[in-house]
């Protein structure tokens, strides 16, 4: 009897509608004649911050506005000195200073506007990359409004059927966004919640009229305390050795009472595993839940094993962050990893939602519990690191690259393969051919679902090749954040089998944290990839060669 085929609705994701920006095309090189392109199909509105990137050809000594100012013409913006801010500004181990510039207008961030200056060692300007909106510069735009931020507030919750009851405070912000070749004064509205279809809303409300401009939604699918020793059974019954934390209750006759978490990282928060109960959401029990406790410090129950896996992959992940990267925790300094386990009923899905990772059971068909797999939970923490560097918009794009970075990092902490969630496939997955969620070595092998198969080459697989790209609209995919993402995958497997894992790893991470920026599309990737790849090793290494092959080998090659 033929096994049917199996489509697993994609996972470990970000969110599902983000802004329409995705600038000038990448090319495709034919796979029968490198020598000539393709160019690829626009895919969203017009970019409304284009990018922005140069070398210095000069070795100046300023600060970064002035820089920009004293090189308006060459970098082609209009009016820098007035509209750029200084948001953040940090030196990396390399002695390059980073610092991040946000375009404002009249005091108001334009949102996804951000230039980086990046300075070598010796206090001279490097390069330039972001994006900047020069129409927006030429004008001098009220920021009085005509609704307030409760009122938006509202509207917001509104707009996203969001429950009464939000897991975080919800954050109301006042930005200038450029959106279809028209710019809005708007409350940008972030709102949290919880069910069955849980949500990391942004939602972008116009000030002057209250109209809903454009949402989408940011989750990332896919007492003191003595520190202990103890250990565990995961899911598929490994042997883990954990961290965790003992407390005794004063008068207590009762002894300890154990917890999963570990609070032995120096300069660190600490990493908490938390018992969601199999609930969507409750009024009595919040978001991240009931911290982990038990009595010994053996956690070896089948309930348990979800939550050893958890904590015990989450510490996999924080010390490669920390030894390959020196990033101390999720956001560099050092804030606390908690995850939450047992969420929902059955639930296929894992995800960030801007603060935690938070993960179902799935339904023991076609998925185990999804804490089971190291790249999973890499994959997750990994759009956590994304958020608190490039903060890449999630759709279209820069959503793909999000999804991407996630994914390669998934991989390269899980040194086994070149696979993603293969440890948390189950049977009927398995059986159907369906041994991973994604591939990176070969994208070709797993299909997408039919949904998609009429916006690409017709052949409704993964795709490997900027030939192979999804022309998707926003309302599937988000524009295709879970499938174009692949064709970034299998650039960077095509780099790592030359030069490696660790190396790979480095040009990536170093990509992601110092030069792309929010509306970062697969063109500018390419220019921060190889711009690492020379701070970090030269222009005229082999690791640099690596990098640019693997860009050229699926087609982006500018």
């Amino acid at each position: 009897m033929e096994k049917k085929k199996l489509v697993i609705p994609m996972l470990l994701s970000t969110a599902l509608m983000v802004s329409p920006l995705v600038g000038s095309p990448a090319n495709a090189v034919q796979p029968d004649q490198v020598s000539s392109t393709l160019s690829l199909k626009v895919v969203s509105p017009i970019q409304q911050n284009p990018s922005v990137f140069m070398k210095a050809e000069r070795a100046a000594k300023t600060g970064a506005v002035e820089f920009l100012e004293e090189n308006k013409d060459q970098l082609k913006l209009n009016n820098p000195g007035k509209s750029l801010k200084v948001k953040s500004e940090e030196t990396d181990k390399l002695g390059m200073k980073h610092v991040r510039l946000q375009q404002t207008i009249n005091g108001v961030p334009v949102e996804g506007a951000e230039l980086v200056v990046h300075y070598n060692k010796d206090g001279t300007v490097k390069s330039v990359n972001g994006q900047y909106n020069n129409d927006i510069a030429g004008k001098d735009l009220s920021v009085q409004t005509n609704i307030s931020a409760e009122q938006a507030l509202e509207i917001a919750k509104g707009s996203v059927s969001a429950p009464d009851e939000l897991e975080t405070k919800p954050k109301t912000e006042l930005v200038v966004y450029p959106f279809n070749d028209s710019e809005y004064l708007a409350y940008k509205v972030n709102v949290n919640f919880l069910g069955e279809h849980p949500g990391n809303w942004f939602v972008y409300i116009d000030a002057k009229t209250g109209n809903v401009v454009d949402q989408y939604n940011g989750l990332m699918h896919a007492g003191e305390y003595t520190a202990s020793k103890g250990s565990g059974l995961g899911v598929k019954g490994d042997h883990r050795v954990l961290n965790i934390s003992h407390q005794n209750e004063a008068r207590s006759q009762e002894g300890s009472t154990f917890y999963l978490y570990d609070n032995t990282l120096e300069n660190a928060e600490g990493i908490f595993t938390y018992d969601f109960k199999n609930q969507w959401r409750s009024s009595t029990t919040r978001l991240p839940g009931d911290l982990f406790a038990s009595k010994d410090a053996a956690w070896t129950s089948d309930y348990e094993r979800a939550g050893v896996d958890a904590h015990y992959n989450s510490e996999k992940v924080y010390h490669y962050f920390l030894n390959e990267h020196d990033r101390n925790s999720i956001d560099g300094k050092g804030m606390a990893i908690i995850s939450s386990v047992h969420y929902g009923d059955k639930y296929n899905n894992a995800f960030w939602n801007g603060s935690q990772m938070t993960y179902g059971d799935g339904d023991g068909d076609f998925m185990i519990s999804l804490s089971a797999g190291l790249d999973v939970a890499a994959h997750e923490m990994t759009h956590g690191v994304t958020n608190t560097s490039a903060n890449l918009k999630y759709r279209f794009q820069s959503g793909a690259l999000n999804e991407a970075f996630s994914d390669i990092f998934g991989a390269l902490i899980d040194e086994d393969d070149w696979e993603l969630g293969e440890d948390i496939m189950g049977k009927t997955a398995v059986d159907s051919g369906r041994d991973a969620l994604r591939s990176l070595s070969n994208p070709n092998r797993f299909p997408v679902g039919s949904a998609y198969f009429a916006y690409g080459n017709g052949e409704g697989k993964y795709p490997k090749h900027m030939d192979e790209y999804y022309n998707l609209p926003l309302n599937l995919d988000n524009g295709g954040v879970h499938i174009n993402s692949s064709i970034i995958n299998h650039a960077a497997y095509l780099t790592g089998e030359q030069i490696g894992k660790q190396k790979l790893g480095q040009i990536y991470y170093r990509a992601l944290t110092v030069y792309l920026t929010p509306d970062s599309n697969f063109s500018d990737a390419r220019k921060a990839l190889l711009q690492s790849a020379d701070d970090l090793f030269g222009a005229g290494s082999e690791e640099y060669k690596a990098t640019q092959a693997g860009l050229d080998g699926v087609g982006i090659t500018e």
